[in-house]
This record gives structure tokens, C-alpha cells and sequence, in this order.
């Protein structure tokens, strides 16, 4: 999913120093739709259902345990936990969830806000520990 995204986002990178190289007026207007195409490609939901389906196979039900314990969290909030738990980098974050870095704290922020977080308590710790705490 990682590799996908990295093409997705360097083939848009690409159209737009071709779009600019070309000095194609109000370039990016007219290729508006492959761009759309592009984002719309690398949000696929078919993609993270078989992730998540795997993933709690494999994490003893990780993703059911965080939205039973908090309900509050959204499915980005599940999904930023998920990787998260991976010990994926903000930057391999951003790649999958199609944001930039800066929108990655704001979401890990807004997390540990959503689970009550303690500053000092380290979230990737308190991910590992959520399926140990319930059985």
C-alpha cells in the first residue's frame, strides 16, 4: 500500500513539472481530473478492508478492541492507531492516509486528546498495550 501510494504521488508530482516544463497555461485546471483520479485511487476502502481484516488477525482484534473501548474514534483515528501500531514513520503515515505531515500530528494529536491521553504517556506504547489490557 506504502509502494502505491509513493507511485500515485509520483505520478501527480511528475504531471505537474511536465504541466510546468510544457508552460501549459492553466495547466493544472485542464489535468484537474487525473489528479482527482490519482487522490481517489490512493483512498480506496477496498484496500483498507482487507488490511484491517488482516490486521486483526494478526493483532488480536486491535482495530474491534479500539472501537469497543472508544467509540468516539473515527475510522481515519482507527486507521492513523493501526499504522501507528506498525511503527510506520509520520512520513509512511501521510503516504497511506493521503495527507501531509503536518496533517499527521494534528491526527495524533486529536487522538490522544480522543483517549484522554496523559502528555507524558507515549502513544505507539499505549497502542501495544490496548489488546493486552483486555484480555
Amino acid at each position: 500500500m506504502v509502494n502505491r501510494s509513493k507511485l500515485l504521488l509520483n505520478i501527480k508530482d511528475e504531471l505537474m513539472v511536465l504541466i510546468k516544463k510544457l508552460n501549459i497555461p492553466d495547466g493544472s485546471h485542464q489535468f484537474r481530473s487525473v489528479f482527482k483520479l490519482l487522490s481517489d485511487t490512493g483512498k480506496s476502502d477496498d484496500d483498507w478492508d482487507n488490511f484491517s481484516m488482516y490486521f486483526d488477525q494478526v493483532h488480536n482484534n486491535f482495530l474491534a478492541t479500539m472501537k469497543a473501548k472508544f467509540p468516539g474514534l473515527s475510522s481515519t483515528d482507527l486507521k492513523l492507531c493501526a499504522y501507528l501500531r506498525l511503527n510506520l514513520s509520520s512520513k509512511e503515515i501521510a503516504q497511506l492516509l493521503n495527507i501531509s505531515l503536518k496533517g499527521v500530528e494534528i491526527s495524533r494529536y486529536r487522538v490522544r486528546k480522543k483517549l484522554q491521553l496523559a502528555t507524558e504517556t507515549n502513544l505507539y506504547d499505549f497502542l501495544m498495550e490496548v489488546t493486552k489490557q483486555s484480555g
